[in-house]
């Protein structure tokens, strides 16, 4: 044991010395860029300007140079490139513990540091009764959002000597007292994330990253909109309780909403993830940290448990060493984002295959490539099998059909076999890159042979979704690739859009089709049933431009 905590103390010691002289190196090979920034995590991009890279970006804006700027940096990335770890999954469940308490509470990831400490971004919420008329727009799905601001416990997020929660947001005292929820960290280098699923019918969770201004953020101050939700500084653990919940359309696929991407997405099954070394998320009030957040939890059959007490969120295990993150953790989204696929599944059919792509169009505005090192699939009951496989296209645009590479399914076993299990969605290690002009093809494979009617893409359980999310280094502007419609692809912020045509219409559009080989709308059609149009249809659409 001895020897082991040598070795990593010798490991840390050796990285604060890379890290150190990486930064003297890039500080000798530019003087600073001042880049617009919005607070969240994200560089806001220029118009007419090339997405940058999110890495090492200071409050002012300044940044550090990137690989295009000469052969020294791109050596100082390699340097600083960290030991791919495994990610060490328990199946053991946190129990959440007491917040504010003075004990470490119990985790189910194996190897955390010794000096991590928690921070719990969580709901207290009452499922209200969706069986009644007009609660929400399906009695079996219930979105919930909250916001939170999460900041250094040693710092005033509001100025004036004391915290006086959110006294800067709108003109209604109680809002003001009453609204959101305010999250001191003791630490704030986030080394390991791990879920805490309330209750079994909780279908996924988002923690969404939102600037100062976000409307979104101010929305969702309150989870209904009939009731206060209380503060727990004056209420102490009551829940919030009403019978008109607050709509939330997820803030990050929101256009205009101030969020830009998520910290965390939770589904089905998953369990912590410790990141592997150098490699995490930070607190704070910079344009890479996490300040101002948005909870989004999707309750399944939420008519089935009326006036039931919620308590599910997203554990940050922190740790006081600033030099444990050098490069941070981003999260990307492929396929089917948000479950907009225009063909519905045919019923009756043992094998319906749909495959979607991340495009070249949209991969081509990386400046540096993905380091991805983890993978989770998302799909709903009648998956069997998602495959992704990353392939660089040839002179015409288009992978041979030899160039794709399987880099990921359900099992993370790289191969194109496994089992795709609704209950077990969970992040999985992967290890590979990928670069600028790459594409990333998707496919989903379901069986809807017990469906007697076609089933539409859409957020139900009882609907159906084909999307992979993968953990990556160093966090870049883009967090969404895939279907948008019929004139775009989804590329970047929830309004970042690339055009769906030459190259990547021809060779890297959706598909959906049977056994037999007959188009999914084809056999609808052939069944009798009415075909769906293009879910951006008519819509007008500004595109990014370099």
């Amino acid at each position: 044991d001895t020897s082991r905590e040598a070795g990593r103390t010798m490991r840390g010691d050796m990285l604060s010395v890379r890290a150190l002289s990486a930064i003297a190196i890039l500080a000798l090979l530019s003087p600073p860029v001042v880049r617009p920034v919005a607070a969240g995590g994200v560089i806001a991009p220029t118009r007419g300007v090339t997405d940058r890279v999110l890495e090492d970006v200071g409050q002012d804006g300044a940044s550090t140079p990137t690989a295009s700027q000469g052969n020294a940096a791109s050596w100082v990335r390699k340097a600083l490139r960290p030991k791919l770890v495994d990610i060490n999954l328990d199946d053991a469940k946190a129990d959440g513990g007491a917040l504010g308490s003075s004990s470490r509470p119990e985790s189910g990831i194996k190897d955390l540091p010794a000096d991590a400490v928690a921070v719990d971004v969580r709901f207290d919420y009452v499922v209200p009764d969706t069986n009644i008329e007009g609660t929400t727009a399906r009695p079996d799905t219930l979105i919930a959002c909250k916001s939170f601001l999460v900041h250094p416990e040693s710092v005033d997020p509001y100025g004036e000597g004391r915290v006086d929660r959110f006294k800067d947001l709108g003109v209604d005292p109680d809002l003001d007292r009453r609204g959101g929820e305010d999250v001191a960290a003791r630490n704030v280098n986030i080394v390991a994330i791990e879920p805490m699923p309330g209750m079994h019918h909780v279908h996924h969770m988002h923690l969404h990253v939102c600037s100062d201004d976000s409307v979104a953020w101010a929305r969702h101050r309150r989870t209904f909109k009939d009731a206060l939700d209380p503060g727990v500084d004056e209420l102490g653990t009551t829940p919030a309780k009403g019978d008109k919940p607050l709509y939330c359309a997820p803030p990050s696929w929101d256009r205009g909403s101030g969020c830009h991407g998520t910290a965390w997405t939770f589904l089905p099954g998953q369990n912590g993830v410790l990141f592997p070394e150098g490699v995490g998320m930070r607190i704070g009030d910079g344009p890479l940290d996490l300040r101002r957040l948005i909870l989004e939890v999707h309750y399944d059959k939420a008519n089935e448990y009326p006036r039931t007490r919620d308590r599910s969120g997203i554990r940050l295990w922190t740790v006081p060493r600033d030099d444990a993150i050098v490069h941070r953790a981003g999260v990307f989204s492929v396929a089917d984002p948000f479950a907009r696929l225009p063909q519905s599944l045919p019923p009756g059919e043992k094998k319906v295959t749909y495959d979607t792509f991340c495009p070249p169009g949209c991969t081509k505005r990386f400046e540096t490539p993905m380091n991805v090192f983890a993978s989770m699939t998302h799909a709903h009951l009648r998956a069997r099998r998602v495959v992704t496989s990353v392939g660089t296209p040839d002179g015409t645009g288009a992978v041979p059909d030899e160039g794709w590479r399987s880099v990921v399914n359900d099992d993370g076993s790289g191969t194109a076999t496994g089992h795709f299990s609704h209950e077990d969605q969970k992040f999985v290690p992967v290890d590979f890159t990928v670069k600028a002009g790459d594409s990333l093809k998707t496919t989903c494979i379901y069986d809807t042979s017990a469906d007697n009617a076609p089933i539409p893409f859409g957020p139900s359980t009882q609907d159906e979704m084909c999307m992979q999310v993968f953990l990556y280094w160093p966090k870049q502007y883009t967090f969404l690739c895939g279907y948008y419609g019929d004139q775009a692809y989804w590329c970047g912020d929830a309004g970042m859009f690339v055009p769906k045509d030459g190259s990547d219409r021809r060779y890297h559009s959706e598909a959906c089709h049977v056994e037999a080989g007959q188009s999914c709308d084809d056999r609808n059609e052939e069944l009798g049933f009415p075909l769906k149009d293009a879910p951006d249809k008519g819509e007008p659409i500004t595109f990014l431009t370099r």
